[in-house]
């Protein structure tokens, strides 16, 4: 079989137009670092790197909702640390009113100070981390104290009991965000006509307290409870009673006021378990923020593992890339300049 000049010349474009390829697509290779830049490059690989992708989609959402965690909660630690605070300058207040060195005017400018902390407290509770309400539950658009203190049940409770908004870090691991502080927000409520013995001790001792100014004041029949006199069994209270930390506030402004130091006395034990609550409700939110940081931590790695994995895949090895590059273009080159050697076919050589 002769070769005729035609058949050469289509050897040497093919050659060619081979070099050139193989040199174009590993220039692309060494720019951007990637081996796969079309599913057609290596459909196996492409499929490997797609279930990674979506891997690591997953693990970024997953690390969204724990970082937003993260910084929930600690607004709502540093809110019940000054709340601790706020407490104790309370409890701090009504230890000083029982003292004999106290003067009237004393107590006056203390139920002032009484008033500025528990409009602290009210707005400690109403913390707020990206617009929603950290003590708010799944209810996080709204506040859960009014400017004058009162306790919104509906914003912080939904069918009675509080529900907690939470996130997920993790393949169905879900982590509470807010914090159910109702024992400290809402408290007990006891209506007109609560008997003397379903009150808790603290507010018998106000009660009488109460009792005892009220029938200085008026005549005798007149006052917290009835009736005035008797076994206190028999009693009951003819005004609405509160254990939320914000109604002992008003209770202790109230109280300093009015110069009862009985009745401050009472409020004082009233703040000591208030105290011991928030400690409580900030030990568990502690143990939810340890929670948080360890998911952090893991989804970190895991991230890091995902993108060694993906690497290994679709990244290339850039020493070897480069010396291949060189290569191909050494034999890009020298397929260029041996075609520009060669004859070219004629009309004569189409005929032949």
């Amino acid at each position: 079989m002769r070769i005729s000049d035609q058949m050469m010349y289509q050897s040497m474009t093919q050659n060619i137009d081979q070099a050139q390829s193989a040199y174009v697509r590993t220039q692309q290779e060494a720019s951007s670092g990637l081996s796969i830049s079309q599913p057609s490059d290596n459909p196996a690989g492409t499929a490997i790197v797609l279930q990674l992708q979506a891997a690591q989609q997953q693990v970024q959402s997953w690390q969204s909702n724990a970082s937003t965690a993260q910084s929930q909660m600690q607004t709502a630690d540093q809110a019940l640390s000054q709340l601790q605070s706020d407490v104790g300058s309370a409890s701090s207040l009504a230890s000083q009113a029982n003292s004999a060195s106290v003067t009237s005017q004393n107590l006056q400018d203390m139920s002032q100070q009484a008033q500025a902390i528990q409009n602290d407290v009210v707005s400690l509770f109403n913390s707020q981390y990206a617009g929603q309400y950290v003590f708010s539950g799944t209810q996080q658009q709204q506040p859960v104290s009014s400017s004058g203190g009162s306790y919104t049940l509906s914003s912080e409770q939904t069918g009675g009991s509080f529900s907690s908004q939470a996130l997920e870090v993790g393949g169905g691991v879900l982590i509470p965000t807010s914090v159910n502080a109702t024992s400290v927000l809402a408290g007990t409520q006891y209506a007109v006509g609560t008997s003397y013995g379903a009150l808790p001790s603290w507010l018998q001792a106000r009660a009488s307290a109460l009792q005892s100014q009220a029938l200085q004041q008026t005549p005798p029949g007149s006052g917290v409870l009835t009736p005035a006199t008797g076994p206190t069994s028999s009693q009951t209270t003819t005004v609405a009673f509160s254990t939320s930390l914000v109604s002992v506030l008003g209770y202790l402004q109230q109280d300093l006021a009015s110069g009862n130091t009985a009745a401050v006395e009472a409020d004082l034990g009233a703040l000591q378990s208030q105290g011991q609550t928030l400690s409580s409700v900030q030990a568990e939110l502690g143990a939810n923020m340890q929670r948080v940081t360890a998911a952090i931590s893991h989804l970190q790695t895991t991230g890091q593992t995902l993108q060694t994995q993906l690497g290994s895949v679709d990244n290339v090895d850039m020493a070897s890339i480069i010396t291949q590059l060189t290569a191909q273009q050494t034999a890009y080159q020298a397929a260029v300049a041996a075609g520009a050697q060669m004859k070219m076919p004629t009309l004569a050589s189409y005929l032949t």
